[in-house]
C-alpha cells in the first residue's frame, strides 16, 4: 500500500497531464471537423443513384429504433438494417441513394450519418479540451504564485 507521502508526490504534477490530455482533446476535436466531417460529405456525395426501400421491420431498442430497410439494386434484392432515433414506420417507403459503381456506400437522408453531426461531435471534444487545459493551467499559476515566481 502506499502512503500519503507517495500519493502526494505522485499527484504532484497531475496539472501537466490535464494539460496534455486537453491539448489532445483539442487536436482531436479539430480532425473530426476538418477531416472527418469533409470525408462524411465526400462519400455521401458520391451516392448519386436512387431506389426506394420498405420498412419491412421495426424493433425498439431502448429510446432507439431498428429498422430493417428491403431494397432492389439492378434485380438484386439488398436488406439494410439502421438504428434511429425515431420511428420510420412500418411497410413506408424511403429512398436510398447508393454508388451506382460500387454499392459499397449508402445515404439516406435524415438517417445516415452525416458531416455535421461529426463537426458537433468536434465541437464538443474541443470544450472538453479546453476544460483540462483551462484546469491544468490554474493549478499552475496558482502553484506559481504559492512559489513566489509570479
Amino acid at each position: 500500500m502506499s502512503n500519503r507521502s507517495n500519493r502526494s508526490t505522485r499527484m504532484k504534477n497531475w496539472h501537466l497531464s490535464a494539460i496534455v490530455v486537453g491539448i489532445l482533446l483539442v487536436v482531436g476535436g479539430l480532425y473530426f471537423i476538418f477531416g472527418i466531417s469533409k470525408q462524411t460529405d465526400a462519400k455521401n456525395a458520391k451516392c448519386t443513384e436512387k431506389t426506394t426501400g420498405v420498412i419491412s421491420d421495426v424493433k425498439q431498442n431502448g429510446s432507439n429504433y431498428v429498422s430493417t430497410i428491403d431494397y432492389k439494386i439492378e434485380d438484386f434484392d439488398k436488406t439494410l438494417t439502421v438504428e434511429t432515433k425515431k420511428d420510420l414506420g412500418l411497410g413506408n417507403s424511403i429512398e436510398v441513394c447508393y454508388e451506382p459503381q460500387s454499392w459499397s456506400h449508402l445515404y439516406i437522408e435524415g438517417v445516415s450519418k452525416t458531416g455535421k453531426e461529426d463537426i458537433k461531435f468536434g465541437l464538443v471534444t474541443i470544450l472538453a479540451g479546453g476544460v483540462f487545459i483551462l484546469m491544468g493551467v490554474m493549478v499552475l499559476r496558482k502553484k506559481k504564485m504559492e512559489r513566489g515566481e509570479l
